[in-house]
């Protein structure tokens, strides 16, 4: 008897000790309640502004006019990628030439545009540096680029570029006029903490349009991208929708849920995608005839977006109108989202 109240003892002991080493279980603070919030985004009626929006604050964090630049360099530690300002419908067309005095008049040269989709090798100046093994080379070849419209649709030239290399994360570059007029060279640095660094060719410098970019999830803005026509070719389009932020951000599309009924395990297994255009412009339809002027855009209640933030939280957006209720201008897309 003894003997099995000691056994006893001897576990009960053993018990609280053991238990004693493993800590209290960590408490999951409960998910905050959130409401359905609605924002309208000013880019008025000629489009002519760009706006950053970010989920978690609520905020328009950055606006700036979609004609303050014309090129973007990657600012990113291992990024060399330099693109076009899309949202004037620009373009660039590579010449055989070295020289500026080389080039002539644009006849013959194969124009490209930057892809909507953010494929690296589906840009105007893909291969102005060249990776070949361990050596990277730069053809130093002349571009020709087509600045392309203001927000008015007024045609703003040419310029002819030299992109010379990439060293100690600054890019070197020339640039004149078609006739080699005002022709500079040009140093432009990478920018921690930004996507890009943009310059003007208007002002001949410079300038950081954008938000740090761990401060902003969707960008309102033009932007060119490829239309197929209906006898299958392509062809270039400026277009009004939403790029995301290519630095964390993925979105997943349904049309088939209940957008009020929407909840977060609703949306964890989607296909989400990191493509830039993945929210893009279909979200409005054209409405009557374009041509003859009698015209609306409608946005289609049924389309809903699940946005998964850079820190991996999730907000379904829908989109319910493209004009200011006020004055009736198109160019104020309005949307609801909500944490889920």
């Amino acid at each position: 008897m003894k003997q099995i109240i000691l056994f006893f003892l001897l576990m009960s002991l053993f018990i609280g000790l053991t238990t004693s080493c493993f800590k209290e279980d960590s408490k999951i603070a409960p998910h905050p309640v959130d409401t359905t919030k609605v924002e309208m985004i000013p880019m008025t009626q000629y489009y002519s502004h760009q706006v950053y929006f970010d989920l978690t604050t609520g905020e328009q964090v950055a606006q700036n006019l979609k004609s303050d630049y014309d090129l973007m360099f990657s600012s990113s530690d291992t990024g060399y990628q330099i693109r076009l300002n899309t949202a004037k419908f620009m373009m660039a067309a590579a010449t055989n030439a070295l020289r500026f005095e080389d080039v002539t008049d644009t006849t013959g040269l194969t124009w490209r545009f930057d892809a909507s989709s953010g494929n690296p090798d589906s840009v105007a100046f893909g291969d102005w540096l060249v990776l070949a093994g361990a050596d990277t080379l730069f053809p130093q070849r002349v571009y020709i680029v087509d600045r392309g419209i203001d927000d008015l649709g007024r045609v703003l030239g040419l310029r002819k570029v030299i992109f010379h290399r990439l060293a100690a994360d600054k890019y070197r570059f020339s640039f004149c006029k078609m006739d080699n007029s005002d022709q500079h060279e040009y140093l432009i640095g990478k920018e921690a903490g930004y996507n890009t660094v943009q310059f003007s060719f208007d002002t001949q410098a410079a300038l950081q349009t954008e938000p740090l970019n761990n401060n902003w999830d969707l960008l309102f803005t033009q932007y060119t991208t490829m239309l197929i026509t209906s006898e299958g070719e392509n062809y270039p389009y400026l277009l009004t929708g939403v790029l995301i932020n290519p630095n964390g951000v993925a979105v997943a599309f349904d049309s088939t849920m209940v957008f009020d009924n929407v909840v977060v395990d609703d949306v964890l297994y989607l296909d989400y995608s990191h493509r830039p255009d993945v929210i893009g412009y279909n979200w409005k339809e054209l409405i009557g005839d374009i041509n003859g002027g009698d015209f609306y855009y409608k946005c289609n209640p049924r389309f809903n977006y699940f946005i998964q933030t850079r820190s991996g939280v999730f907000y379904k957006l829908r989109f319910t109108s493209f004009y200011d209720p006020v004055s009736g201008e198109k160019g104020y897309p309005t949307f609801e989202y909500r944490r889920l």
